[in-house]
């Protein structure tokens, strides 16, 4: 099967984003980056890689997750517990609450994934400020109820409360909290990308060699079997085309017989 050269994906994938060093302490120099041993799966992931530096913003990401989305590989003892709570499906759906107990509280990314899937979507001090100035009820509204009408109130008024302006902030900030790659996610991606590759075309170089492996175990098998066969009928007394008999009247197979009987097999 295919090998890679992981580290190789490394500053592709990244799409020329900055790294901070400190948390990079393994990194490889670039010398060491070839996909060229890769054949049709290593330019695939080549491409991937150009298309993802090629884009900005959520066309990056829509690129990452073609290719399988990192953020679904992430090892959470490799990151900051910021970068945790970005990438999550939780961070992501209640922005505002991440952010604000990333900055206002030590409490753990797990933590704080859980109070954003289990909370209300949280909202802005000014939306707060401004729904309680214009909604007469607000006060007596729940959580939820306020975040629907907040959210209401901004869709059929050019947002004038700030509740989406707000959201587009928080999810802004998330964002500048992820951290590159590791190198186990840059393998785990990896590995991900050749399955999926693999899974749909069949003739990657990984699929052709499986074929390969295939026909020849098939082939060794008859040929074994066919072996046992002809043993058994000189056994009885019945040669076999290619066979010696001794002095003493035994009959004997050719040594090499396994091997003549594969070369005469079909494919």
């Amino acid at each position: 099967m295919a090998h890679m050269n992981l580290l190789t994906l490394l500053p592709t994938l990244l799409g020329g984003r900055k790294r901070n060093q400190a948390n990079q302490p393994h990194e490889e120099k670039s010398a060491m980056h070839d996909f060229s041993h890769l054949n049709g799966i290593g330019g695939d992931i080549q491409k991937t890689a150009a298309k993802i530096r090629a884009n900005n913003g959520d066309d990056s990401e829509k690129a990452f997750i073609k290719a399988g989305d990192p953020t679904k590989l992430a090892r959470p003892g490799q990151h900051s517990r910021g970068h945790n709570v970005a990438v999550s499906d939780e961070g992501k759906a209640n922005p505002i609450l991440a952010v604000s107990l990333l900055k206002e509280t030590d409490l753990k990314s797990s933590q704080i994934k859980a109070r954003c899937a289990s909370e209300p979507q949280a909202l802005s001090k000014f939306t707060q400020n401004f729904m309680e100035e214009h909604d007469p009820g607000w006060e007596f509204q729940d959580g939820e109820e306020q975040a629907l009408t907040a959210q209401t109130y901004s869709i059929n008024n050019r947002d004038e409360n700030g509740f989406h302006a707000a959201r587009d902030r928080a999810i802004k900030a998330l964002k500048k909290m992820e951290e590159p790659l590791t190198e186990d996610e840059i393998k785990d991606l990896t590995a991900r990308t050749i399955e999926m590759k693999n899974a749909s075309e069949p003739n990657t170089p990984d699929n052709v060699e499986a074929r390969k492996k295939a026909d020849e175990e098939y082939k060794q098998e008859v040929a074994l079997a066919t072996a046992r066969r002809n043993d058994r009928y000189r056994a009885s007394g019945q040669a076999i085309p290619g066979d010696t008999r001794r002095v003493n009247g035994r009959i004997e197979g050719p040594a090499d017989e396994v091997d003549r009987l594969k070369s005469q097999l079909p494919g």
